[in-house]
């Protein structure tokens, strides 16, 4: 018999009757709390279990319909070391989409309180909505499995058991000064590539692990009544999908080095098994738990099987398949453009002229000319027309192009300058004319809307037909990671007269980065136009980034 069960076995309330034993309204089934809340009134409860429920049974109770799959299993085990005081230090890195929030931080803090309902959980995530939206469902396992709230507090961000334990939630940045938890989980700490890839919030979210959170951690060692230390229950759960090297898991990791070592157990669970010997290697103090399966296979294959997660890594490119889907991720520089990816241009019959459907002229323009301001780059690329049929046609039969085909992009040409704005407009009238005598006229002149971006694009509009202010969305390394497939996949070459282009993108985010930047516009403004040409939309495998 549960708690929930002793309410309702308590007579109705006499209306009539004002005797304060009958309960009154506050104990009757209107109450959904079934709880005389301050007032501390008399309720039957039920007997304690001779044995705790374990988490895998309270699992199945409160959520029946889940997917007990193999890295579910080993991932429960150690949630059940945690919750028995056996483990206070378990870090998480698995793919998106694989159901770790459900598991860490909507039924595992469900199960904590129904075994320590005296105790606090701490739901922390990138933002306050999601870490509710957490502790929200949370609150409902608590309460389905017929464990009941305090009825003076239930609030989604903070809410009660009867013995005044509860659960507490709050974004990475936000207040828990004046609470402690003996229960500690960071879910996604960053809302993206962006957060994680920036020093400063990376070093904001360091400080507020500092000075905040783990500040209102339950000491791990109390005081007996002999005096004597004995252990007590303060667990840290890190959960997350890795953007970044250096993100909080590489924090914690090379605080392991340090003078106080926290024995982090470490559960790495890549999408598709790698040999040992390829993965990262974690400080002495840590604890790996060891990968079940052999090298290919693929970790969840009930929900991704190994096909599916090919696609998703050619997709991807090789620096997000191996943060995001790996769990490796690696340096920026030198990996978003490997040297072995440049490939010179595509193939064509001897003779034939090179068609361009599309032609964009990308600028990234610096402030100023001065002599230690950024450089301007330019770089012109070419989005290849359908080859056209040579024999003649039959009557009633189209001419033209034979069709739709593959996106194939080529970089023509890419240099770079420190240009203050009236040599800007000089140059580019100068490669606009030359251009045009070699019948290579841009379809676009893209100029980024930044810098001195704004005052070209008033300049020349009228005297540059096709000029478009191009606004930059994210960062530099954002914009290249999105092309980086691209030139892995081989759909987009370089001439030779892009050189400059090829040296800078190789070195990249290191050094100069402004013929990337132009690149990139360009690069996608001419994708973008391929499939709206096409008039299809592109197959995009769904899952990529989303958590």
């Amino acid at each position: 018999m549960t708690a929930s069960t002793t309410t309702t076995a308590m007579p109705a309330p006499v209306l009539t009757s004002p005797a304060p034993a009958e309960g009154g309204l506050l104990l009757s089934e209107l109450d959904p709390w079934g709880d005389a809340g301050l007032l501390h009134l008399p309720a039957a409860t039920a007997a304690e279990p001779a044995e705790p429920q374990s988490l895998r049974s309270f699992i199945a109770e409160a959520y029946p319909r889940y997917g007990f799959h193999r890295w579910a299993e080993l991932l429960i085990e150690l949630l059940q070391a945690v919750a028995d005081g056996q483990l206070s230090r378990l870090i998480v890195t698995c793919p998106p989409r694989l159901g770790k929030s459900l598991l860490v931080s909507k039924l595992f803090p469900a199960y904590f309180l129904q075994r320590y309902p005296h105790l606090f959980a701490a739901i922390a995530s990138y933002s306050a909505e999601l870490a509710y939206a957490h502790s929200r469902e949370a609150r409902h396992f608590y309460r389905v499995t017929g464990h009941l709230l305090a009825r003076d507090s239930a609030a989604v961000g903070n809410w009660l058991t009867r013995q005044r334990g509860g659960c507490i939630a709050a974004g990475v940045d936000g207040p828990f000064t004046g609470k402690g938890y003996s229960l500690g989980i960071i879910d996604d700490p960053y809302k993206g590539p962006g957060d994680a890839a920036s020093p400063a919030l990376r070093q904001k979210l360091i400080d507020w692990l500092r000075s905040v959170w783990l500040t209102r951690a339950e000491p791990a060692m109390v005081l007996g009544a002999d005096g004597s230390e004995q252990p007590n229950l303060s667990a840290q759960v890190v959960v997350l999908t890795r953007w970044d090297h250096q993100d909080v898991i590489g924090w914690l990791l090379e605080q392991e080095l340090g003078e106080a070592p926290q024995h982090w157990t470490v559960l790495d669970l890549p999408a598709i098994a790698e040999d040992p010997a390829e993965r990262p290697k974690l400080p002495p103090t840590c604890t790996l738990i060891p990968d079940w399966r052999q090298a290919g296979e693929a970790l969840c294959p009930e929900r991704f099987p190994l096909p599916e997660l090919l696609k998703i890594r050619a997709r991807l490119g090789v620096y997000w398949w191996a943060a995001l889907y790996q769990q490796r991720p690696s340096p920026a520089s030198g990996s978003i453009f490997l040297r072995q990816w440049i490939r010179p241009p595509f193939p064509r019959e001897q003779g034939s002229q090179r068609q361009y459907a599309l032609l964009a002229l990308s600028c990234d323009l610096s402030f100023k000319g001065e002599a230690e301001s950024d450089y301007c780059g330019f770089c012109l690329a070419g989005l290849l027309a359908p080859p056209v049929r040579n024999a003649i046609p039959r009557t009633g039969e189209p001419q033209g192009p034979s069709g739709p085909k593959e996106l194939e992009i080529e970089v023509l040409w890419s240099a770079r300058h420190r240009f203050g704005l009236p040599e800007v407009i000089r140059f580019l009238l100068g490669c606009l004319e030359a251009l045009e005598q070699q019948g290579l006229r841009p379809n676009a002149v893209l100029i980024e809307d930044a810098a001195n971006g704004p005052a070209v694009l008033q300049t020349l509009r009228r005297r540059v037909p096709g000029m478009l202010p191009i606004t930059a969305r994210g960062s530099k390394e954002t914009r290249a990671h999105a092309v980086a497939p691209l030139v892995e996949a081989g759909q987009i070459r370089f001439h030779h007269r892009a050189q400059p282009l090829v040296e800078e993108a190789i070195r990249f985010p290191k050094g100069s980065k402004d013929l990337v930047d132009a690149f990139c516009h360009g690069a996608l403004w001419l994708e973008g136009r391929y499939w709206k040409a096409q008039g299809i939309q592109p197959v995009v495998t769904p899952l990529l980034v989303s958590r």
